[in-house]
């Protein structure tokens, strides 16, 4: 054993050591703050003592602290850090050591770093830097300085098993063991084998959006999140994390990205799906159609009047609907708009034209009817401000009426009739302005017109007349008919389309505004090629900001007919601000694998980048074609056993639909050993299991092994369906077995026959 591994076994000791004792610390401290909070809540009881509350405010704050401390340094000390730069700054005399891990250690009494987080800029040189002269910027400025090491630790269970020193030109083994490894175990790992181009998605300008067009399996997703971590970091005294929110595909992503993000301290982060995420801000009790069930439609083409179908999806999704809209929402702004006078009994409180102005001017930048609810406060304070000087006015008034009556009416019973008269009318007006002065503002506000959201959107669609108008130039008259038509019949039933949420969004954003609690500073939409241009501008002007991570990859955009077909518009139009940056290299799939699924998506004219696989062999794909059910059953059982074999435990079955998952799922669960999980949208994946998944739903998951079956339903050389086997065969880390009648069926009589394997006499 040489001395420089006994140093750094020492050097891991020693550091394991040190965590053990700031645990011990902590623990210690917990119970301190806890005893604080007793003692708070002990004077609570003999004094109101602003104190005591502000004892419990703090020391709760730092139990919070601790515990997160705390179950850090838990989780890390079996495996404190994963790699090691040595570099020496200009003007120094000799060089550091860093060592660097998910999180920051450091001395008590020295303050000497005895672990980096990654996330620090000294770490950038590690991920960025060659040996030789490098720089990182930090909060001083631009560090130069020389690197003369970059090592990379295999760490088990707290004892170092080995390690490797690195150059980008060298082969990156940490990399390719945690691509070889199992794929259940990769998410939490990929701190420590972030690439350079990943590195530059995670670093680049924290105060601008970024767009990211990512190859499937270039690791965007999880990117997308140490983004998010490295801007906690960084901003941690302007930002909490429930500030920030991640935009899911569907639930199950969310529940296949949980485990990473306690890792990376984001967790607290807000979660959710597009739909339920509108339907928070819109109406919780909103219907929406099912997401898929157009797509299955399509699919099946079993869908009427496809053409038009597909086209409405598309112009619901372009800025061209916003700006119909848009003419709509200016309707129902003038119609808001007061115009009548504020009148208190006879007096004019204020001017119509005033309000008008202050309704279209002054408070142009709040929704409409928070403009009404400030015009309202102020109609209230002109109320309360000029009652009493109305009713000074009338008693005065009053009082020399009277005194005209009685030393100038010299006819007694004149007199007399008169005094009476204005004693009443006096009486009379006065308690009229008292009673009005009550209910005036609301008598005023009520003769507005106050509709709910949802009210507002069947006036658009239900009166055919106005629409034309809002449609002209933007639609012909076929359209035109064919939108109203189409959306009554969804609306008659009270439901409404994934499509037509970000009209519903962008209308609640201009009518009654979003909720301060629903809205976030900084958002991550994944799965971007499945939004729309629409969608992502409302976002954006709903929530009032544009720092967005939005990732997304255009060869997986299953959604085309409502979804993006290109980057341009949002780079140029709606995050003109954003970076724009490309992962176009996988470090999921095998080159014989990629191949193979580039040759696939080669069929499509579209101008799709083809995805680079880092250099990792493996098997071909395996090609099975099958005569008969019961041969299908024998093959795939065999195929199983194979896999597990290998060691491999992360398996799914794909199949294209629903549909073919779930005659999948009743010809095999009681052939197979191992528990089968049908996956629905809304479900985690359990482990153990086999899953059986439809293509459309396997977007962003990953495997060790796929089967991809074509039981009944074949793949067409049409976008979707290339779009759908594409993704497919991009989920598994290490082999793809494909089952199908003919060869055809999974169009891979159009691949090169060298790429891929066939298992059948018969090719």
């Amino acid at each position: 054993m040489s001395k420089e591994f006994e140093y750094e076994k020492r050097r891991l000791a020693y550091t394991r050591g040190y965590m053990e004792m700031v645990i011990k610390a902590a623990e210690q401290n917990q119970g301190d703050f806890q005893e604080n909070m007793k003692q708070a809540m002990v004077d609570l009881d003999h004094l109101d003592s602003s104190l005591s509350y502000i004892n419990i405010l703090t020391n709760s704050k730092f139990i919070e602290m601790a515990s997160t401390e705390l179950e850090a340094l838990r989780k890390l000390k079996n495996k404190p850090y994963f790699a090691r730069i040595n570099f020496k700054s200009e003007g120094q005399s000799s060089e550091e050591i860093f060592y660097i891990g998910k999180t920051s250690l450091y001395e008590r009494d020295t303050q000497e770093p005895i672990i980096v987080d990654w996330r620090s800029p000294v770490a950038n040189i590690y991920y960025d830097g060659r040996l030789g002269k490098v720089e990182y910027e930090s909060n001083e400025g631009s560090i130069e300085g020389y690197l003369s090491l970059k090592r990379q630790y295999k760490i088990e269970e707290g004892k170092l098993i080995d390690y490797q020193d690195v150059d980008l030109t060298t082969t990156d083994e940490l990399l390719q063991e945690s691509l070889s490894g199992k794929a259940d175990t990769r998410l939490t790992e990929i701190v420590s084998t972030i690439q350079a181009e990943q590195n530059n998605v995670i670093r680049a300008d924290l105060n601008r959006p970024i767009i990211v067009q990512g190859a499937a399996g270039s690791g965007k997703t999880t990117i997308a999140l140490h983004r998010l971590s490295y801007f906690i970091y960084h901003h941690a005294a302007r930002f909490k994390p429930e500030q920030l929110l991640i935009i899911a595909p569907n639930n199950m992503f969310i529940g296949y990205i949980a485990e990473v993000l306690p890792e990376l301290g984001v967790d607290k982060i807000r979660q959710t799906t597009y739909i339920d995420y509108m339907k928070l801000c819109v109406s919780k009790k909103l219907k929406v159609v099912k997401p898929e069930q157009k797509l299955i439609h399509i699919l099946n083409q079993d869908i009427e009047n496809e053409k038009m179908v597909k086209w409405l999806s598309r112009f619901k999704g372009s800025l061209k609907y916003k700006t119909l809209l848009d003419r709509y929402l200016k309707d129902i702004r003038d119609e808001l708009s007061p115009t009548e006078d504020f009148v208190l009994e006879r007096y004019r409180l204020t001017s119509g034209k005033k309000l008008r102005k202050l309704f279209l001017k002054d408070y142009h930048y709040l929704p409409y009817y928070k403009r009404l609810d400030k015009i309202k406060e102020i109609m209230k304070t002109d109320v309360r401000r000029k009652k009493k000087q109305i009713i000074d006015s009338l008693e005065k008034r009053f009082e020399a009426a009277l005194d005209q009556a009685l030393y100038h009416i010299k006819d007694e019973q004149k007199r007399k009739e008169r005094v009476v008269y204005v004693l009443d009318s006096k009486e009379e007006r006065l308690s009229t302005i008292q009673n009005e002065s009550k209910s005036a503002v609301k008598k005023y506000m009520n003769k507005l017109p106050k509709e709910t959201l949802l009210d507002y959107y069947k006036k658009l669609i239900f009166n055919e007349a106005k629409f034309e108008i809002y449609a002209k130039e933007l639609l012909n008259k076929e359209q035109v008919e064919f939108f109203l038509s189409y959306n009554q019949k969804i609306l008659q039933k009270n439901q409404v389309e994934i499509e037509d949420l970000a009209g519903l969004f962008y209308m609640q954003h201009k009518i009654f505004g979003i909720e301060k609690d629903l809205k976030a500073k900084n958002i991550v939409i994944d799965e971007a090629q499945d939004y729309s241009n629409f969608q992502l501008y409302a976002l954006k002007v709903g929530l009032e900001t544009d720092m967005f991570t939005i990732v997304g990859d255009l060869a997986q955009g299953i959604h085309s007919y409502r979804g993006l077909r290109n980057w341009e518009t949002l780079r140029k139009v709606i995050f003109p601000r954003a970076n724009f940056m490309t992962l176009q290299k996988s470090y999921r799939t095998t080159i014989d694998i990629m191949e193979v699924a580039n040759d696939v998506l080669g069929l499509m004219n579209e101008n799709l980048p083809k995805v680079e696989p880092v250099v990792r062999r493996g098997n071909k794909p395996l090609v099975y074609l099958y005569d008969s059910r019961n041969e299908l059953q024998e093959r795939i059982q065999d195929t199983l056993k194979t896999i597990e074999n290998d060691g491999y435990q992360s398996i799914a079955i794909i199949g294209k639909t629903d549909k073919e998952c779930k005659e999948l799922y009743k010809l095999l669960h009681k052939r197979i050993e191992r528990p089968i999980q049908l996956l629905q949208e809304n479900e985690a994946i359990k482990k153990g299991c086999l899953v059986i998944v439809p293509s459309y739903l396997s977007k962003g998951l990953e495997f060790d092994a796929v089967l991809i079956v074509s039981l009944g339903e074949i793949y067409r050389s049409e976008e979707i369906d290339i779009k759908l086997l594409y993704v497919a065969m991009t989920r598994p880390m290490h082999q793809l077995y494909l089952f199908a009648r003919e060869k055809e069926d999974v169009l891979m009589h159009e691949v090169d026959r060298t790429k891929w394997t066939c298992l059948s006499e018969d090719v």
